[in-house]
């Protein structure tokens, strides 16, 4: 089925009215933008249409923040824990229940069989498939399955790269960690080539669950510092922190995308329009 091209046009206009409307408070542009773009690369041609059904000219990667730009208005401010869970100190996802409509986990599932379930109104999976590629982003980063008590590491303060500015743990990992001289495109490139289709078959086996407790074990390593602080016992993140982080965090870019692709080629694989 192809849908009626003034249609697309309403569509695509309603999507850039919300595009710009607030900043980033998640993962930071350039870290959404090449995880969907690693997606984009490994989409079947038949979903390629599928999601040009949903979205029209627009790419994923181009729609990829819209999950977060939405969250200030007040009426998506109900999506805010969406993009989170939140575990007490050392407590296992073996006593865990999501929360409905209340964490990343019930939010991935929700979105996703609304995605696929093709009698539902393009409206709503069009708004299902940007909900779901930017959670399923966003579970990647270790600190969205953190704890409340520091919220995400965001009420941890760090010194970062010697500079005097203030900067928090959670801002660290959400772009500072893994930011690139490359363009996004090739950056999501560079990631992709260095994967094996071994480590892609296995990443692509995982649930939702698995995919949490991976960003929980990482937050040993996420919290490990230096012995060296500065005033106030701040954490300075040398350049050991980095040496050892950087490739966790962007193999965690790596897998998303790759995960990303997986779910929309087996929610489309049935679709036939």
């Amino acid at each position: 089925m192809v849908p009626n091209c003034s249609f697309v046009r309403c569509v695509c206009l309603a999507l850039s009215c919300v595009i710009f409307v607030t900043p980033v408070q998640a993962w930071w542009s350039d870290e959404h933008q090449v995880i969907t773009l690693i997606a984009e690369e490994r989409l079947t041609e038949h979903s390629r249409q599928q999601v040009k059904y949903l979205i029209g000219d627009n790419s994923l990667s181009s729609l990829s923040l819209w999950a977060d730009q939405i969250k200030s208005q007040p009426s998506w401010s109900h999506t805010r824990s969406w993009h989170y869970v939140n575990l007490e100190l050392s407590q296992s996802f073996s006593s865990f229940q999501p929360k409905v409509k209340g964490d990343v986990l019930w939010a991935l599932t929700h979105f996703y069989k609304q995605l696929s379930d093709r009698y539902l109104s393009i409206e709503r999976r069009r708004q299902a498939l940007l909900f779901f590629i930017h959670f399923a982003a966003d579970i990647h980063q270790p600190l969205h399955v953190g704890t409340r008590a520091d919220r995400g590491g965001n009420r941890v303060p760090v010194v970062w790269n010697k500079k005097a500015r203030s900067y928090n743990l959670h801002q660290v990992w959400d772009g500072l960690l893994t930011k690139s001289k490359l363009s996004n495109r090739e950056n999501a490139q560079r990631l992709l080539k260095a994967v094996s289709q071994q480590s892609i078959d296995q990443w692509q086996n995982n649930s939702y669950t698995d995919w949490a407790q991976e960003s929980q074990q990482l937050l040993n390593s996420v919290y490990t510092f230096s012995d060296y602080t500065v005033t106030d016992g701040v954490p300075y993140l040398d350049e050991q922190y980095v040496r050892v982080n950087r490739p966790l965090a962007e193999k965690r870019l790596v897998q998303a995308g790759i995960r990303i692709a997986y779910a929309l080629n087996q929610a489309f694989a049935k679709e036939s329009h």
